[in-house]
């Protein structure tokens, strides 16, 4: 008797614990992949549009390495790529009624560096777009350096008026209008960051270039971009840059912290 009731309890036991299935519960098909297209621009090589032309998608995350911008959720885009090569884009979407998420690609290829173009804007951070070039250094008034979680905003911080380190103001960033050449001349040290805001050796790269993107910043600025790696002022900024103010004497420009929120303001005189 005692057994019955021990497999008795048991069985109770199991069925308590077994999950609940509703046979009229049907989970929706994943979704076939979204369709894409990727034109080049007419009469510019380093630029080309990408385009969702698929339907049934409610959201959409554009995936361009090494281009500007690195990402986008706009159905049409305008996508600037500054070193010839091969490239790729992923378009992942997500579909309407449930499903998932799919994603698609396409390989496509930029066949020549960019290259500046001498017009007012390039004089301007060039010298004219003459030989030796226009070099630019921190200013030493308050702001030179602000950071805040949005373009333009300093919440975080304002450098005071001769608030940087000696090893900050020595430095010069250079833009050569030939061969679109930028230079950093660092004198041998550069601020890191990542150690404590310490001056610390650094050994800046000497191949570098530089290009201005039209309209491709935020709220369509214009922008400075630079190789990867490369950097304007501080060690975990850029390599791209919007132009907030650029004259004979200022430039200024915006960029993300790199791998982190939050945006730095940056603000540079003419040596």
């Amino acid at each position: 008797m005692k057994k019955l009731l021990f497999l008795l309890g048991a069985a109770m036991l199991f069925d308590a614990c077994a999950p609940y299935e509703d046979d009229d519960i049907t989970l929706p098909a994943a979704p076939g992949a979204p369709a894409i297209t990727v034109e080049p621009v007419s009469g510019d090589p380093n630029r080309v549009v990408v385009k969702d032309v698929s339907t049934g998608f409610f959201s959409r995350i554009w995936d361009f390495p090494g281009g500007t911008p690195a990402k986008s959720t706009k159905a049409v885009d305008t996508v600037f790529y500054a070193v010839k090569g091969d490239y790729i884009v992923t378009l992942y979407a997500a579909a309407e009624g449930g499903g998932g998420t799919s994603s698609t690609s396409q390989t496509f290829n930029i066949a020549q560096d960019a290259q500046p173009t001498c017009d007012p804007q390039t004089g301007l951070l060039t010298g004219d777009c003459e030989t030796p070039g226009r070099c630019w250094t921190f200013t030493h008034a308050a702001g030179a350096v602000r950071v805040g979680p949005q373009p333009g905003s300093s919440e975080w911080y304002t450098s005071p008026a001769n608030g940087l380190q000696a090893a900050q103001y020595d430095d010069a960033f250079c833009f050569y209008f030939a061969g679109g050449h930028f230079q950093y001349n660092n004198n041998g040290q550069t601020v890191d960051p990542w150690n404590g805001y310490a001056a610390v050796s650094f050994a800046p790269p000497t191949n570098l270039t530089w290009i201005i993107s039209k309209g491709t910043g935020n709220n369509g600025a214009d922008q400075v971009i630079l190789p990867d790696g490369a950097f304007l002022g501080v060690w975990d900024s850029g390599p791209v840059y919007d132009i907030v103010t650029l004259t004979e004497t200022q430039l200024v420009v915006r960029s993300k912290i790199l791998n982190s929120d939050g945006w730095f303001e940056l603000t540079f005189v003419k040596i």
